[in-house]
């Protein structure tokens, strides 16, 4: 059994992943989702240490089944962007912006797992930051823990989970 159901990777951290090179084990642990925008253009390579650029393809494993696609309606993404303030969605990327609309309109519980704030900012501005976790913490619950840079830790997500929920009590983010 898969030890995390519906997990969202936002493309920095299937690119990471690559990096580190544990980007097969992880999709054989984890029931991995991601959105089309970023299988088709947000996550295609990463840089080595020396600058060079390795590319990989998600593709194959979205044929093998390995990885679930999913497709978010324009307007669901117009009425998700329409939800919030310019100071929030400004700062969303496609594949970000895809994700979240996704995730919180599942009829299931799922997570979505980034090393970008304004990830987590929504979602504590929306009052769901129980759907976000840090990749440190995937890593640590499948076995494959290690030192991270701060962006994909716990504490950089819990942090930015209680900015947004700090901006909402103040009328920031979400639009009523």
């Amino acid at each position: 059994m898969k030890k995390f159901k519906l997990l969202l990777l936002d493309a920095n951290v299937v690119i990471h992943l690559f990096r580190l090179g544990v980007w097969q084990r992880v999709i054989e642990l984890c029931d991995v989702h991601l959105a089309r925008t970023i299988v088709e253009s947000e996550a295609q390579f990463y840089e080595t240490d020396d600058g060079e650029r390795q590319y990989f393809d998600l593709r194959p494993h979205v044929n093998t089944g390995e990885v679930a696609v999913f497709d978010v309606t324009p307007s669901d993404l117009a009425a998700f962007r329409g939800s919030f303030d310019p100071s929030y969605f400004e700062k969303l990327d496609p594949g970000e912006t895809e994700s979240l609309a996704y995730l919180l309109n599942l009829k299931e519980t799922g997570w979505i797992c980034s090393a970008d704030k304004i990830v987590f900012r929504v979602l504590g501005n929306h009052y769901s930051g129980q759907y976000g976790i840090s990749l440190e913490e995937v890593l640590q619950a499948v076995g494959l823990g290690r030192k991270l840079p701060r962006q994909f830790t716990k504490t950089f997500r819990e942090e930015w989970t209680r900015k947004g929920s700090e901006e909402r009590i103040r009328g920031i983010g979400l639009r009523e």
